[in-house]
C-alpha cells in the first residue's frame, strides 16, 4: 500500500488495485482565514492526481475535509449547464457518513446533512452513503468503518488489503465501539495509524478575544485525548495527523496571534509523547510517500524527499505561548466587506432567519434568547457606503427572537449593554451584510466579530445559506 500526503487530512492510498483519496483539500488556502501549514508544494496535486481517483472517502463534513472547490477539480466537466446537473462525474465513487443522527441545522461546519446533495450538485453520481461501523468492500481492499464520538455523523477508516492495515482517524474523537473493537481477541491488525495531534481550541479566544487563563490544563486534556488514541490503537507506526493548517487571515490584518494562542498540542509534541510512550512514530508533510507492507511503514521517495521537512521549525510557528497577548477585538479594524444597508435592516434579516433554528425554539420554550448586538457602521452610518459623515460609530440593539423586535439601545459596544443575562454580539456592519449576503461563509468569518453566545451560528449554519455557497462555487467554476 502506497499512501502520499496532500497535507491536513488529504490522503492518496493506492492498492494496486484502487486509488481512493480521503478529505480533500486540494487548495493552498482554505478560505479568508485558513491555509495550508506546510504550505502545498507548486503542481502538487496535478502531479500526484494526474491519474485520477477512483474513490473520495469523506470523513465528516467540515469544509477543510469536504471542501467545495476541491471536490470540483475531481470532476469532468465538458459543457457546463448550471440550471441542470452542470458536471459530470467520471465514475467516482464517493464514500461518506450518513445518519442516524437527525439533522441539526446549527450544528457545527455547513450542513453535514447535505453531502449527498452537494456532491450530486457538483455531478458525481455514484454515491455510496455508510453508517459508522459499517464495512464496504472494494476490488482489492476493505474499508471500515467506526463513528467518532461527536454528535453528527463522522468516521474513522481502516483500509486493508491483503498486505497492509492502515487507519485514517481524520478528525474522529474515539468512539467506544472502537475501543472495544480493539479489545476483541480478533481486533484488525494496524500497521499504520494516522491519529489526530488537533485538539479542542481553547475557547473565548477567538470569539470572546480572552487570554489563555490555564495553559496547563489546556494542554493536558489534549495530551490525555491522543494517550487514549494511542492506547488504543496498537499500530506498529502511528502518525499525529489531522494537522496541517495555520491562520493568515487576508493579508489586512495580523492574524498570527491566533497561532501562538490556540494549538496546545503540535504533532512535534505529540512525537515526543509517542516516545516516552514507547511507541513508534514518524511525521509526515504535503507531497511524502509512506509505503506500507509486511507489518512495516517508512517513508519512501516521492514527489517531496523523506528528509526534506524541518519538522521542528515548521509546528514552532504554531505552538502554544500563553504570553502571547490577545488583542481586543475592534470592529472599526476587523472587518470585511462594504455597508450599504441600513444597521435596523440588516438586524430584522438576522432575526427573520433566525426563526426555526434551534436557538429560536428554544428562546420560544423560556422566554429568553435575548441578545444584545453592537454594529460598527461606515462614516454617516446611513447604509449607503459613502462614509461621508466620516468616521464610523458603534451602535447597540438588543434582539429579542421572541417578539421578532429589534431595539436600539445606545452608542457603544455590545458588551457594555448586557443587562439581565443577555448574550451579546459585536461586529462591523459591512462584516455582517457580507455574511448575509453569502460572500463569506461562516467558517471565513472567525477573527470579525467577537461574542460570547451562538446567535451567528444559529443564523449562518442555516441550509439557506449551505445552498447558497454551493451554487456560488457552481457559478465561479462556470466562469472559469
Amino acid at each position: 500500500m502506497r499512501l502520499t500526503s496532500l497535507g491536513h487530512a488529504a490522503v492518496l492510498v493506492e492498492t494496486g488495485t484502487e486509488r481512493i483519496l480521503f478529505d480533500p483539500w486540494l487548495t493552498q488556502r482554505l478560505d479568508r482565514f485558513w491555509e495550508h501549514h506546510p504550505p502545498l508544494p507548486d503542481d502538487l496535486v496535478r502531479q500526484v492526481l494526474d491519474e485520477g481517483v477512483d474513490y473520495v472517502v469523506l470523513s465528516h463534513h467540515h469544509y477543510d475535509h469536504h471542501h467545495f472547490p476541491s471536490l470540483l477539480r475531481l470532476v469532468d466537466g465538458a459543457d457546463v449547464d448550471f440550471d441542470d446537473s452542470p458536471r459530470q462525474s467520471s465514475g467516482v465513487t464517493c464514500v461518506y457518513p450518513a445518519g442516524p443522527v437527525p439533522p441539526q441545522l446549527t450544528a457545527s461546519g455547513l450542513g453535514h446533512q447535505a453531502i449527498a446533495w452537494t456532491l450530486r450538485r457538483f455531478g458525481f453520481e455514484r454515491l455510496h452513503p455508510v453508517t459508522p461501523g459499517d464495512t464496504v468492500t472494494l476490488g482489492g481492499a476493505t474499508l471500515r468503518t467506526f463513528p467518532s464520538a461527536v454528535s453528527f455523523p463522522e468516521m474513522s477508516v481502516l483500509v486493508e488489503t491483503a498486505d497492509a492495515s492502515v487507519m485514517l482517524c481524520g478528525d474522529a474523537l474515539l468512539h467506544e465501539a472502537t475501543v472495544a473493537a480493539f479489545q476483541r481477541d480478533d481486533a484488525p491488525r494496524l500497521d499504520a495509524v494516522f491519529v489526530p495531534a488537533h485538539s479542542v481550541s481553547p475557547p473565548g479566544v477567538l470569539t470572546e478575544r480572552r487570554a489563555l487563563t490555564d495553559p496547563d490544563a489546556v494542554r493536558a486534556r489534549a495530551v490525555a485525548n491522543f494517550d487514549r488514541y494511542v492506547g488504543t490503537l496498537p499500530a506498529t507506526v502511528t502518525v499525529p495527523s489531522s494537522f496541517g493548517w495555520r491562520v493568515s487571515g487576508d493579508g489586512e490584518r495580523d492574524y498570527s496571534w491566533c497561532n501562538r494562542t490556540m494549538f496546545p498540542f503540535t504533532p512535534t509534541e505529540a512525537l515526543a509523547r509517542l516516545d516516552e510512550l514507547g511507541r513508534d512514530g514518524l511525521l509526515w508533510g504535503p507531497g511524502q510517500v509512506m509505503e506500507v507492507t509486511d507489518g512495516k511503514a517508512a517513508l519512501t521517495d516521492g514527489p517531496v524527499a523523506p528528509d526534506a521537512y524541518d519538522f521542528d521549525e515548521v509546528y514552532a510557528e504554531v505552538r502554544l505561548d500563553p504570553a502571547t497577548p490577545v488583542p481586543p477585538f475592534d470592529a472599526s479594524l476587523d472587518r470585511y466587506g462594504r455597508q450599504t444597508r441600513p444597521a435596523e435592516d440588516l438586524l430584522r434579516e438576522v432575526l427573520d432567519r433566525l426563526v426555526a433554528t434551534d436557538y429560536w425554539y428554544r428562546a420560544l420554550d423560556d422566554g429568553a434568547g435575548r441578545h444584545v448586538v453592537s454594529l460598527y457602521e461606515d462614516g454617516d452610518g446611513d447604509g449607503d457606503g459613502d462614509g461621508e459623515g466620516g468616521a464610523g460609530a458603534e451602535t447597540a440593539f438588543l434582539l429579542d427572537p421572541v417578539a421578532g423586535r429589534v431595539t436600539r439601545l445606545g452608542p457603544g459596544p455590545a458588551r457594555s449593554h448586557v443587562a439581565g443575562g443577555e448574550g451579546w454580539t459585536e461586529i462591523a456592519a459591512s462584516t455582517l451584510e457580507a455574511m448575509l449576503g453569502a460572500d463569506l461563509l461562516f467558517g471565513s468569518s472567525f477573527g470579525l466579530w467577537a461574542s460570547d453566545g451562538v446567535l451567528l451560528s444559529a443564523v449562518f449554519h442555516h441550509p439557506s445559506f449551505y445552498t447558497r455557497h454551493v451554487d456560488r462555487e457552481l457559478r465561479q467554476e462556470a466562469r472559469s
